[in-house]
């Protein structure tokens, strides 16, 4: 088994330090060369022996949590391997502690915790994925205060258990549910089981059980009755209760509803009375006040009683008076004419009148407190929510009872300032599902400003001009990479975001007409020696491929005309090949033109060596200005999943039936294919039709060879001096290929040929 120490070398990572560990993984901190950030890099080496197959399972398992882009789920940046030894993922490097570190201190900032935990495992359980392994330290913050959900495993989708070394079921104890620990049928409830003792633990410092060792703490999750909350907290006891029910039938049976019967506990709340200028009026008219009376009322009749300075609702919002307070402490008959003027005046035209005078209904302390108040959920990043607890609506509270007050306009530039700094970071580190969100909360913010005052939004945009600018520098900065990845999703992404946040916004335009020269999706891109490439994007109808960037691939294997013309053109010598189903005496003469078999110009060509194709690529990208080579693996593989490429038995050139007797004749005793597709060697590019990407051959006839280079031995070196590799990986299936093939990569010694591998080409567009 390969160490993994801090000496672990992966291409564009530089290893810092590390920073935690487990049973089949180690975590780094490690900084990420080509994007200059700070990462954690999660290396896992397992002790399975089928290297292949863990390669392939870590990469679909990885893929699954990938996609779980949620503003509460910490994100996987790549996903790779070293050698198939080394697999590794990328995530964000979160420094701002764990739930761990967490101090109880009231129940709306636990209510919001919990609730922001429960929305991000409500999503990954309608994406089919469950947790299984709730704790404290998989609760991670950001540097905001949000809750990210870390660590969904990656044996997430086998649906089997999963063990460390010493065959310890993985997942703290103290966490887990009845079902997990009888090694029943896990679901998403047993996640609300975990959840539910973490809540415990938060709330008393203690875990729900306590046990000598590890089987008596797992029989007490089974068996032993959830214990009682202090008196102190008992309105947090039927929530407890409820989530750690031994049946997962009589727990809550999703995180949303968790969610709700969490914001419902505690006492009942009062919400800000704010009233605008319009709804005064409205207020005053329908109880039969006139703007008149109201003047001379404050002017004539004694002082109403002030209301105490420090009376509080429920949550510590100021108390502020209602009209109705008001409506006591006037004359019951109010002077002649006055009601009736000022009714007709509003009935006929309100937008004429001249702009109402504001009646201030606040005291100086509940003033102070307003701005106190303000003031720290700014700085807690509380801008719009909590619903009953926010700097948008204690600010706004203060300018419609104090329109020009300066203080309230300059918080009120801070809030829109601090959705511009979450929208850059949010954009910054590629989350634009995040990013969304806060646009929206910019929208809202806008909204709620204009009906209050809308000569207020034209303040607030000058005095917020920087950090708007920053904000839409990063995005640009984003869409400029996304165009050149000819990724069309994230251009239209970027340029939603901004038409949102900045409507009318003349950048909106622009980027716009800018996405209009992007290559599309199956575009052909013809050069000067006519080699006809397909463009692939990292999207396709709604399916994501494996690739972050486009490129364009040639759409079929080289053809035998297009290499002969390369070898007439450049006198290249003739390579011997081998063939499965032959002789391979060494005084044999296949080469590319005599395979064994008759060939023709529109045939992929075979006897090709890995560096004969090469060559090839190093030739027509002279001759072309592009630049032409063989694709990785990872390129290959994604082209697979995009195409969704028919590679049954008749949709592709495979080993049928028609080789019965070339197999009898050679002894082979691998099995055949059911059909006979018709053709016994190698057909020509367009034989079986095009997949949905427009390329020919990917689900069989030739296998092809990719990019990689498998280095030397001390011992072959030593005699073969000139060879720079040992072998060469092919793939994909082939003429050859029977049912127990399954395309997979496969290595081939260095400079060999064969009559069923061939190649295509990609053309580099990032480098054009």
């Amino acid at each position: 088994m390969t160490k993994i120490d801090h000496k672990i070398s992966i291409p564009d990572y530089r290893i810092i330090r590390k920073i935690g560990e487990g049973g089949m993984s180690v975590v780094y901190l490690a900084h990420q060369e080509s994007l200059k950030r700070e990462v954690a890099l999660k290396v896992m080496r397992p002790i399975i022996t089928d290297e292949e197959n863990v390669v392939r399972r870590f990469t679909q398992e990885a893929e699954i949590i990938a996609k779980l882009y949620h503003p509460n789920i910490v994100n996987i940046y790549e996903v790779g391997h070293v050698d198939d030894e080394i697999l590794f993922y990328s995530m964000p490097y979160l420094q701002h502690g764990d739930l761990t570190t967490f101090a109880y201190h009231d129940d709306e900032e636990l209510k919001q915790m919990i609730a922001g935990i429960c929305d991000g495992l409500s999503y990954a359980h309608t994406q089919g994925v469950v947790h299984r392994d709730i704790k404290p330290e998989n609760i991670l913050f950001d540097q905001f205060g949000n809750v990210q959900i870390a660590d969904f495993g990656i044996a997430l989708s086998t649906g089997r258990r999963r063990f460390t070394k010493d065959s310890r079921i993985i997942g703290s104890v103290y966490y887990m549910s009845p079902e997990q620990a009888q090694s029943k049928h896990v679901d998403a409830r047993s996640d609300i089981y975990g959840l539910g003792a973490i809540l415990y633990e938060v709330l008393t410092g203690e875990p729900v059980f306590e046990e000598d060792n590890d089987l008596s703490l797992m029989m007490a999750h089974v068996s032993n009755p959830v214990p009682d909350l202090p008196p102190e907290l008992a309105h947090w006891q039927p929530v407890i209760k409820r989530c750690l029910a031994k049946s997962p039938n009589q727990r809550y049976q999703n995180m949303q509803e968790l969610k709700a019967a969490v914001l419902q506990v505690s006492n009942v709340k009062q919400r800000f009375f704010t009233l605008s200028r319009m709804g005064i009026l409205a207020t005053l008219v329908l109880a039969g006040i006139s703007l008149g009376l109201v003047w001379q009322i404050t002017r004539e009749q004694p002082t109403p009683a002030q209301p105490d300075p420090v009376a509080q609702t429920a949550n510590g919002s100021p108390v502020v008076p209602q009209p109705t307070d008001l409506i006591s402490q006037m004359p019951a008959d109010p002077p002649p004419g006055i009601l009736d003027s000022a009714v007709t005046d509003v009935a006929d035209d309100v937008v004429k009148q001249a702009p109402a005078p504001v009646v201030n209904l606040l005291s100086e302390a509940q003033e102070e407190q307003l701005l106190q108040q303000a003031k720290r959920n700014i700085q807690r990043k509380q801008l719009t929510t909590p619903k009953d607890n926010n700097a948008l609506d204690q600010i706004l509270q203060l300018l419609t009872n104090i329109p020009q007050h300066a203080e309230g306009l300059g918080l009120l530039s801070d809030v829109m300032a601090g959705y511009y700094e979450l929208l850059y970071q949010a954009v910054q580190k590629g989350d634009l599902q995040q990013a969304k969100t806060f646009a929206d909360s910019v929208s809202e913010v806008r909204h709620r400003i204009i009906m209050v005052d809308e000569r207020l939004l034209h303040q607030l945009e000058l005095n917020t001009e920087l950090e708007r600018s920053l904000m839409l520098g990063s995005i640009v900065e984003k869409f400029n990479t996304a165009k050149g990845q000819l990724n069309h999703v994230k251009v239209n992404q970027l340029i939603a975001l901004v038409d949102q946040v900045v409507p009318g916004q003349e950048l909106v335009d622009e980027l716009t007409d800018s996405v209009k020269t992007m290559l599309r999706p199956g575009q052909v891109l013809t050069d000067q020696r006519g080699i006809k490439t397909v463009v692939i994007t990292p999207q396709y109808k709604n399916r994501q491929g494996l690739l972050n960037y486009g490129l364009a691939v040639t759409r079929s294997e080289v053809t035998f005309a297009e290499y002969d013309r390369f070898v007439r053109a450049t006198n290249h010598p003739l390579k011997r090949c081998k063939s499965q189903i032959k002789s391979n005496m060494i005084f044999s003469q296949r080469n590319y033109t005599k395979p064994g078999f008759k060939v023709s110009d529109d045939m992929p060509v075979v006897c090709v060596s890995w560096p004969d194709a090469n060559q090839y690529a190093l030739w027509l990208s002279e001759q072309t200005g592009h630049t032409y080579r063989l694709p990785t693996a990872r390129e290959w593989r994604h082209l697979m999943k995009l195409s969704q490429a028919g590679s049954g038995c008749g949709a592709a050139n495979l080993a049928g039936q028609e080789l019965q007797a070339k197999w009898q004749d050679k002894a082979i005793e691998a099995p055949l294919q059911s059909c006979d597709d018709g053709v016994m060697y190698v057909a020509s590019t367009t034989r079986f039709g095009k997949d949905g990407l427009g390329l020919y051959g990917m689900g069989g006839n030739v296998s092809e060879w990719l990019s990689g280079c498998e280095a030397l031995g001390k011992f072959k070196a030593i005699f073969n001096p000139d060879d720079p590799c040992d072998s060469n990986p092919v793939i994909g299936r082939s003429w050859m290929s029977g049912p127990d093939d399954d395309g997979a990569v496969k290595s081939v010694d260095f400079d060999e040929a064969w009559t069923h591998i061939g190649f295509r080409l990609i053309r580099d567009l990032r480098k054009e």
